[in-house]
C-alpha cells in the first residue's frame, strides 16, 4: 500500500518513513501542496495521504480541497497534520467534510498507527 506524506519539513518526511516503512508501506514524499497535485496528476495514487496543514504556497487546507474537488481523487483517506489540535470553530470555517483525521506533531508510532487503522488501512 501505498501511503503519500506532504510536508515541508524533511524531519517529519523521514520520522514517517520510519514508522510506515518497516510496517510495508511504500512512502511518496511530497515537500508542498504544489507537489502533492502534481504527483496525484502523473497517475501517482496512494491509498491514504498525510498533509500538513501549514506549509508554504498553497495551505494544507487548499491542498485537500483540491484532492477532493477531483472525481477520480475524492475517495483517497485524507488525515492532516498539525502543530496544535484542530478545535470545531476551524473545521467549520474550513468547511471540511471529508477530513478523515488528524494527527497533532510530535506524534508517536503509536498516533499513525492508529489513524491508519481508523481508516482501516493498517488491520485491526
Amino acid at each position: 500500500m501505498r501511503i503519500m506524506v506532504v510536508d515541508d519539513d524533511d524531519i517529519i518526511i523521514e520520522a514517517m518513513r520510519n514508522i510506515l516503512e518497516p510496517e510495508g508501506f511504500e512512502v511518496i514524499a511530497a515537500r508542498s501542496g504544489e507537489e502533492c497535485l502534481r504527483l496525484l496528476e502523473s497517475g501517482i495514487t496512494p491509498d491514504y495521504i498525510f498533509i500538513d496543514i501549514q506549509m508554504p504556497g498553497i495551505d494544507g487546507w487548499e491542498t485537500l480541497r483540491r484532492i477532493k474537488s477531483r472525481r477520480e481523487l475524492r475517495d483517497i483517506p485524507v488525515a492532516m497534520l498539525t502543530a496544535q489540535p484542530l478545535r470545531r470553530e476551524t473545521l467549520e470555517k474550513e468547511d471540511i467534510g471529508e477530513l478523515v483525521d488528524y494527527v497533532v506533531k510530535p506524534f508517536t508510532r503509536r498516533d499513525i498507527e492508529e489513524t491508519l487503522k481508523q481508516a482501516l488501512v493498517l488491520p485491526l
